[in-house]
């Protein structure tokens, strides 16, 4: 703070003078002023590093990764490393729009931490709330991500429970079931299939599900068609309705939500699967009423 105090008075004082008067030696204020003087480059050169790597990513069309970035700029004459280019996308959240394409393994050994895999890619049950499927998607806004984690009964596709926060945790996860359950409360021995996501991972959902009576059902590791149905309605979602738009903030994401979930797709979008019906309206029609 002293040397501070005397970089910024230098024009008005002599160094020397307010040095004796704040008893520092004036040799230590000369070594601060050099180590600020590179403390401040080095500033600069990560805030025009940030800048390349930022417009780089936009050029891109939002498409590169961080391992086609770093490319890029190596190419260009840049001296940075692919380790510095995923740091600085990473905190500036550039997230490439482009998914990345897991390889399906061979089915192994479980790690204790997980549960199995008792949906088998078999979409289609015969009785409503017998399998709910769940999943979290992100939307891009100006101030940042924001999450969404939605459950959906596979018997009519129906959204029956979600819930959005700017937090991608298990409390996510937790009040969109919470919903769910609130809304069909006939749960017993109802299976919960999810991907092996912390957030599903973890003891607090795994709890909620115990003491409602549901089962758990997880994934294979690496094979993202075993909650095939759940990732196809977020496609839908974001093509039909969160592409369209620029968000500012989470409030008129929040909006958009309530309209396309509860009052179009559930209630109005056809259903190729369901005879070209509404999630709903195939319920009704099936008379596939579940009782409290």
């Amino acid at each position: 703070m002293k040397y501070e105090a005397i970089h910024e008075l230098t024009s008005e004082h002599s160094v020397r003078k307010m040095c004796i008067v704040l008893r520092v030696k004036e040799r230590g204020y000369y070594q601060w002023l050099k180590q600020e003087r590179r403390r401040n480059e080095k500033k600069q050169t990560e805030i025009g590093l940030i800048q390349t790597v930022t417009k780089t990513f936009h050029d891109s069309k939002e498409v590169y990764g961080s391992r086609k970035i770093h490319r890029k700029l190596t190419n260009k004459g840049y001296e940075i490393s692919e380790y510095k280019v995923r740091q600085i996308m990473r905190q500036n959240g550039l997230y490439s729009v482009i998914r990345k394409k897991y390889k399906a393994y061979s089915y192994k050994k479980l790690n204790t931490r997980y549960s199995k895999d008792l949906l088998r890619q078999n979409f289609r049950p015969e009785e409503p709330n017998k399998v709910w499927v769940s999943d979290i998607t992100y939307v891009k806004t100006t101030l940042g991500w924001y999450y969404l984690a939605c459950v959906m009964d596979l018997y009519n596709r129906e959204i029956i429970g979600y819930a959005s926060s700017k937090h991608i945790d298990t409390e996510l996860v937790k009040r969109a079931v919470g919903n769910a359950i609130a809304k069909y409360p006939n749960v017993e021995c109802t299976i919960f299939h999810s991907d092996r996501g912390s957030q599903y991972a973890s003891s607090g959902l795994k709890n909620i599900l115990e003491e409602n009576g549901m089962i758990q059902s997880m994934s294979r590791s690496g094979c993202p068609f075993d909650n095939s149905c759940i990732e196809s309605f977020f496609a839908c979602l974001k093509k039909e309705c969160i592409y369209r738009k620029q968000y500012v903030n989470p409030s008129e994401v929040d909006m958009d939500l309530f309209e396309y979930i509860e009052l179009f797709y559930n209630r109005k979008r056809m259903h190729s699967y369901l005879n070209y019906l509404s999630p709903i309206s195939y319920r009704i029609q099936n008379k596939a009423f579940i009782s409290a």
